[in-house]
């Protein structure tokens, strides 16, 4: 029998909700009805209350899944969705889904993943702990923004709104709360066509406590944290490349100008300062390169350095240079034990340019381990 289609499918992953599951369906339907729209409710259950059964008493569709995240539910979910826009949001009563006309017009005006805003939006009093709503959510939205390139308001809005096709492109990963923040930053790094809502938000309903609150204090601390990971996992730039290229860039000042002798009280020290710096960028950069090229980042970055890698780096070449450089590092520091043992091994007559040797043999050597893992990750690919 054919599966039948959608315009809209209503997506709420549910974990104990009985009290409110039944209020939110209706609202679902009365936000149908007001857009003339019939669409698909479906509640994906995974706690262990009435919900499930209440949801199907209302007609709707119920999908009964284990507790694994609520990023995870909405990844369950896939298979079962009909509709040809998605609307996502959760069961506890604090989203008014009578409002989804909203949304559906900005669609319908042909916006691939649309955001709801409270922060835009009425927020009832007390319904937003006043450390997230003027601390934790503008600071982590203004990150991921800055990050990203993007212009939100209200990154962790649990109301939103996105096409199955775009939905289907984002290739989510994230299993738990982290899920909200991947899919703002894939769908800026996919260009898709962003737009924002201004909504409501309610505070709990009289009895109910939040999911937050049932899971103790640290709970929203953790929320923001994994959400914050998520962010400096998919901004390889910010997290190696730049910082990677000014370290490299400082340390290799550093070391030229020591080994020149122009800093002559400090030179020692200053050529130690300078092979840290060196050798700290070096690694960085190459674990930028590294995961653009080889993880999930690849989808998403390509830019003119991770081309020229791709396309002129190989095995060979990476081991001719890294021995290059190790070579050229061991020649300087066999010059550099010969004046040594010509000035009856005095330490305070040891030429700085002994500390560029080892930097150099340092490089070369990690150049040389760098291409294996390279290899061994190109080799995996194919």
């Amino acid at each position: 029998m054919k599966s039948k289609k959608y315009l809209v499918s209503i997506v709420i992953p549910c974990l104990n909700e009985e009290k409110l599951i039944g209020d939110v369906i209706k609202d679902c339907k009365i936000g149908l009805k007001k857009i003339k729209v019939k669409g698909q409710i479906l509640i994906v259950d995974s706690g262990n209350d009435n919900s499930g059964r209440i949801a199907k008493r209302l007609g709707v569709e119920v999908l009964k899944t284990e507790r694994r995240g609520l990023g995870q539910a909405y990844l369950d979910s896939i298979p079962y969705i009909k509709g040809k826009y998605i609307i996502m949001g959760d069961a506890d009563g604090t989203y008014d889904f009578k409002e989804i006309g909203s949304f559906i017009k900005k669609m319908n005006q042909g916006y691939e993943f649309v955001m709801g805003t409270r922060i835009k939006g009425w927020i009832e009093k007390g319904a937003m702990p006043k450390l997230h709503r003027y601390f934790g959510t503008p600071l982590t939205t203004w990150i991921l923004n800055k990050l990203f390139h993007l212009n939100f308001s209200d990154i962790h809005c649990g109301l939103r709104a996105l096409t199955k096709k775009a939905f289907l492109k984002l290739d989510l990963k994230s299993k738990s709360w982290e899920y909200a923040s991947e899919m703002v930053i894939k769908a800026g790094l996919l260009k898709l066509r962003l737009a924002e809502v201004p909504i409501h938000f309610y505070k709990d309903k009289k009895g109910r406590i939040s999911i937050h609150k049932r899971m103790g204090w640290f709970s929203p601390w953790y929320a923001g944290w994994i959400n914050l990971k998520i962010m400096l996992l998919y901004a390889p730039n910010f997290v190696f490349y730049v910082p990677g290229f000014v370290l490299l860039a400082i340390g290799v000042l550093i070391t030229t100008i020591s080994t020149m002798g122009l800093i002559y009280s400090f030179k020692y020290h200053f050529a130690l300062l300078g092979l840290v710096l060196t050798i700290l960028g070096y690694l960085m950069m190459q674990l930028g390169i590294i995961s653009k090229i080889f993880s999930d980042l690849n989808k998403y970055y390509d830019d003119s350095v991770t081309v020229f890698i791709k396309k002129n780096f190989s095995y060979d070449r990476g081991m001719l240079l890294g021995g290059g450089v190790a070579l050229t590092g061991i020649v300087l520091d066999l010059f550099l034990l010969v004046h040594w043992s010509l000035n009856n091994f005095q330490l305070e007559r040891i030429p700085v340019y002994g500390t560029t040797g080892l930097t150099l043999i340092i490089l070369g050597f990690v150049t040389v381990f760098f291409t294996f893992i390279y290899e061994i990750f190109r080799i995996s690919k194919i």
